[in-house]
């Protein structure tokens, strides 16, 4: 039993942790670490055996603790690498299958080519079940059909149908929520009847089967009056999990013109109470299990701050770079950028100025080994810093919470800024609530015994004006908290692409020195950058940093909101 209890802690932990406020207590990483096992996949195989295979990864994960790393993608080997992680045994993905069938007997069948629709809720009963999801077309046997999906569905053919049925019968033995799309067209004409148009892909399927999650995707669960949007509401607000309820993977439905609606969740429901925690990606069975959670402070640490005092005649500006609340993103492109950085940092005569990147803070859960690999990273250069994604604990927007869970949000909040050793948060909130944020949210940071110091915000949709009460000239707030402690909030400013200095958001680096430039002296301000404009480090940061007029100092987020505090108290 000591052996069983061992294993199955991380499991029940991260579904605390990630799940709710990461009040995580210390665990110890298991005394007899597994072999392991890698596997290699195709990623052109069919979807029906990739999903199979990564829901293997996930049970056995789930039974012996960090002993299966799929490798799909050209980053999975490099992370291997990048980790010092031994491989002990090396199999195709058809030998994986069928030893995992062997291990654990019990199957899902089900017909995807009629059922495609119905996937998030056939892993849910599959994941619920310990059992294989295997298509009726498969040539792998198993030893016993423990849900034939085939006939339980028959007269519940439909998402909403049928994710009634399991959420009645298999919620409790399930430990969260996932919303992953089974193939969906990303912009339909039509966002209420999209089509299914591709294949469901594996990501997150790991970690399903590792945590028991259940998975959703009602294409229509965030309309009022629809009948899928009473299931979802049933379901997030039956009490079988804490809010404000952190949603893994992620929800694409009802994108209008280009952007989701509610990939953020918290406007879904009228309960206001969940987030997302943005996780579509492979492996998070393996890194979630294989050692335990970082849950205490200076175990890993930020670089120590710039040593500066304010001057009234030096402009200050801290570039961040964002999207680091995708853990997707963290394990490909954000990997691959940090490299670049460390790069430019080595080259001969070049400079290394002060960075700050958003990183997630479930990766202190979910991935432990990638969140010290980050900070071990930012201390060879010694100049690169953290601050916590959009919005904090979890991508929301956390003025439109419910009133209880904002101040569950904010605990979250202190709590991972704690842990990673930093003062600031991104902050993104609907073009309509900033002054709700302002006036109500924002003091809620600036506590006596809190960590949150600084407050970067985005406005959403990001091309519309947040704050434009203040005079043109204000860079920043100060608000006050009901002990009288003190946080700064920072006008927002987005830097998005480089190829249209029409557009402020797309601005050229000659243009954006220029506009700092002309900032009067004395401001604190920073940067948000975004890749989806085609920005990356190169033709932004690393450019802009080089033509900065001499009056401007470049710093870390953090210590952009100590030399505001400081200005703004004088």
């Amino acid at each position: 039993m000591a052996e069983v209890r061992t294993r199955l802690a991380p499991r029940v932990l991260i579904g605390l942790c990630a799940l709710t406020l990461p009040a995580c207590a210390k665990q110890d990483a298991p005394s007899q670490p597994s072999l392991l096992t890698v596997v290699q996949v195709d990623s052109a195989a069919p979807a029906t055996f990739q999903l199979a295979v990564a829901a293997c990864a996930g049970l056995q994960n789930r039974k012996a603790a960090g002993s299966v790393y799929i490798q799909t993608d050209p980053h999975d080997p490099a992370w291997l690498d990048e980790l010092a992680l031994k491989t002990d045994v090396t199999v195709s993905a058809a030998d994986f299958l069928t030893t995992c069938v062997a291990a654990f007997p019990a199957c899902v069948r089900y017909d995807y080519k009629n059922q495609q629709a119905l996937l998030p809720n056939i892993l849910t009963v599959a994941a619920a079940l310990d059992a294989v999801p295997l298509d009726d077309g498969m040539t792998v046997t198993c030893g016993s059909v423990a849900f034939d999906a085939v006939q339980e569905f028959k007269d519940k053919n439909t998402p909403e149908l049928a994710t009634k049925y399991v959420f009645e019968n298999y919620v409790q033995h399930t430990t969260g929520l996932a919303m992953l799309n089974p193939g969906y067209e990303d912009q339909p004409s039509d966002p209420a009847n999209p089509t299914l148009i591709r294949d469901m892909h594996p990501a997150l399927v790991d970690f399903v089967f590792s945590q028991k999650l259940f998975v959703v995707y009602l294409i229509n669960g965030c309309i009022d009056g629809n009948p899928e949007n009473a299931v979802l509401s049933s379901i997030v607000n039956a009490g079988n999990w804490p809010t404000p309820l952190g949603v893994y993977g992620y929800n694409g439905s009802w994108n209008v013109m280009g952007g989701d609606l509610y990939e953020a969740q918290t406007k879904c429901l009228d309960s206001r109470n969940m987030g997302a925690i943005a996780s579509e990606t492979t492996n998070l069975s393996f890194f979630s299990t294989r050692r335990a959670p970082i849950a205490d402070a200076n175990v890993v640490t930020q670089n120590a701050l710039e040593p500066m005092q304010y001057d009234p005649g030096t402009t200050y500006v801290a570039f961040m770079v964002g999207d680091g609340d995708n853990i997707g993103d963290m394990m490909t492109a954000r990997h691959d950028w940090f490299l670049q950085r460390l790069a430019d940092c080595k080259a001969v005569n070049n400079a290394c100025p002060p960075l700050t990147w958003t990183i997630s803070p479930h990766l202190a859960q979910l991935a432990p080994d990638l969140l010290d690999w980050y900070y071990a990273q930012s201390h060879k250069t010694g100049n690169d810093y953290f601050a916590l994604p959009p919005s904090g604990h979890l991508y929301a927007y956390p003025s439109s919470l419910a009133e209880a869970d904002q101040d569950r949000f904010v605990a979250a909040t202190q709590e991972d800024a704690r842990i990673l050793g930093i003062t600031g948060t991104v902050h993104w909130d609907w073009n309509d609530t900033w002054h709700d944020a302002e006036d109500h949210f924002l003091p809620k940071y600036a506590t006596a015994d809190g960590v949150i110091r600084g407050v970067f915000p985005v406005n959403v949709p990001y091309m519309f004006t947040a704050f434009d009460w203040w005079s043109p000239d204000r860079f920043f707030e100060i608000l006050t908290g009901k002990d009288g402690s003190k946080v700064v909030v920072f006008r927002p400013r987005e830097w998005r692409g480089v190829n249209n200095d029409a557009d402020a958001f797309f601005l050229s680096p000659e243009k954006m020195a220029a506009e700092i430039g002309g900032y009067p002296k004395g401001t604190v301000t920073w940067v948000y950058m975004t890749s989806d404009g085609g920005l990356d480090l190169e033709n932004s940061f690393a450019a802009v940093a080089k033509i900065l007029p001499a009056h401007v100092q470049l710093v870390s987020a953090d210590t952009a909101a100590k030399l505001a505090l400081a200005a703004g108290l004088k």
